[in-house]
């Protein structure tokens, strides 16, 4: 099935997911005056399956957001597929160097868009260990890394918040992008002491 990004589609859906959000958790922005005007590689902390659409809504409908995502999930059905898709989202295979993917992905930060990539690359990953795709896009595009931390251990009316970091660029220079990488981390984390 071909998927497409629906850049109208998200920006109807998104305000809704934030109305809902609001609802059933009390969310909460802190630093959304540190979101860069252009294309930026978001990079959250994954610890739920709530995560991705906390990013999105945290960055608003405003900005044309798109959104790496394991290509499992485009398995599952057609609507599902059509719906995430529609939403910004586009596959990429985490066993192996997937081309088409990091192609799309340079792409749309080139293209000014906001690329929401997690550094820890899934949920199950230690709260220290990194890939080091984000690193490599942040690099290659130039574009500079926002990094973003969201509450763990979300539920009903829990009064989550999102933190969104200063931007900052990663030194081109710096050919080891595990080092990049850990940095992404760490600065996400430290976010956390605003919660």
């Amino acid at each position: 099935m071909k998927v497409k990004f629906h850049r109208w589609f998200q920006w109807i859906a998104v305000p809704f997911v934030a109305l809902a959000f609001h609802i059933y958790f009390g969310y909460k922005v802190v630093g959304r005056e540190n979101i860069p005007a252009g294309g930026c590689v978001v990079c959250p902390n994954h610890i739920q399956l709530s995560d991705p659409p906390f990013a999105a809504v945290a960055l608003s409908h405003r900005t044309p957001l798109r959104l790496m995502a394991k290509k499992e999930l485009f398995q599952k059905n057609k609507i599902f597929t059509w719906l995430i898709a529609a939403l910004g989202a586009f596959p990429i295979d985490r066993e192996g160097a997937d081309i088409t993917a990091i192609k799309t992905a340079l792409g749309c930060v080139r293209a000014g868009q906001k690329l929401i990539i997690f550094p820890q690359g899934t949920r199950g990953a230690a709260e220290g260990e990194t890939k080091k795709g984000a690193a490599m896009l942040a690099v290659k595009t130039r574009a500079p890394v926002l990094p973003m931390y969201i509450t763990e251990g979300k539920g009903f009316r829990c009064n989550a918040t999102v933190v969104i970091g200063k931007p900052f660029q990663p030194d081109p220079k710096e050919k080891d992008y595990g080092v990049i990488a850990d940095d992404i981390l760490k600065r996400i984390y430290a976010l956390k002491e605003q919660v």
